[in-house]
């Protein structure tokens, strides 16, 4: 248990440590479900959380994230002992594909044409980065410990994209429709938080037998 742990703590260390936050300190606001997070990119600025974008690079984040979390699904998926995180990362490949599917038939309805930023860039970074730590030679091998740390890498992509919604995406989107599918995604996201919390929970501290 005790490895568990602080791998877990390894993972989330190494995927917050990226590159969020050069040339300023690193952001201190609390996020949802307490997960540390780092700070967003400048944009040429001091002030931390102070970048503009526009909804073609709104759609390019969200379509960013959803294909994130395929990628950690499909990955984690076969790796997994434990029923219940192959369970989830199977899922997150089934709804983030579908959610993907939906958001490019809106944007093109809408003549939206997604385009990278600095974010879209930095979150394939992140992800990247994730997928790295868990294949790196201090990854665990099999069992408790690597389900741990496959369910703690989606809980920390999940809530990252949980931040950016709240204080970047939401604020700043100005299609009604896109809006929409912005806000349908970001509770689906905190569903999947939730569940991801649930299932962490036990593998740190597993149901008292009765």
């Amino acid at each position: 248990m005790r490895t568990a742990k602080f791998w877990m703590g390894t993972l989330l260390a190494g995927a917050l440590a990226l590159g969020y936050g050069c040339g300023s300190d690193a952001s201190k606001d609390p996020v949802p479900q307490d997960v540390p997070q780092q700070q967003l990119p400048d944009a040429g600025t001091d002030a931390g959380v102070n970048l503009t974008l526009t909804d073609a690079q709104i759609a390019r984040v969200l379509q960013v994230a959803n294909e994130g979390e395929v990628m950690l699904g499909q990955y984690a998926a076969p790796l997994a002992t434990d029923e219940a995180v192959r369970d989830f990362n199977n899922q997150m490949v089934t709804e983030h594909t579908a959610v993907k599917q939906r958001l490019d038939a809106l944007l093109a309805a809408e003549g939206i044409t997604p385009e990278d930023s600095p974010l879209s860039l930095q979150l394939q970074t992140e992800v990247q980065q994730l997928m790295l730590i868990l294949q790196g030679p201090d990854a665990p091998a099999k069992g408790a410990a690597l389900d741990l740390a496959l369910i703690s890498a989606q809980l920390n992509a999940h809530a990252r994209t949980a931040f950016l919604a709240d204080s970047l995406l939401s604020p700043q989107v100005s299609s009604e429709a896109l809006a929409q599918e912005a806000l349908a995604e970001r509770q689906a996201v905190q569903q999947h938080i939730d569940e991801a919390e649930a299932i962490q929970s036990d593998l740190v501290l597993p149901p008292a037998m009765p």
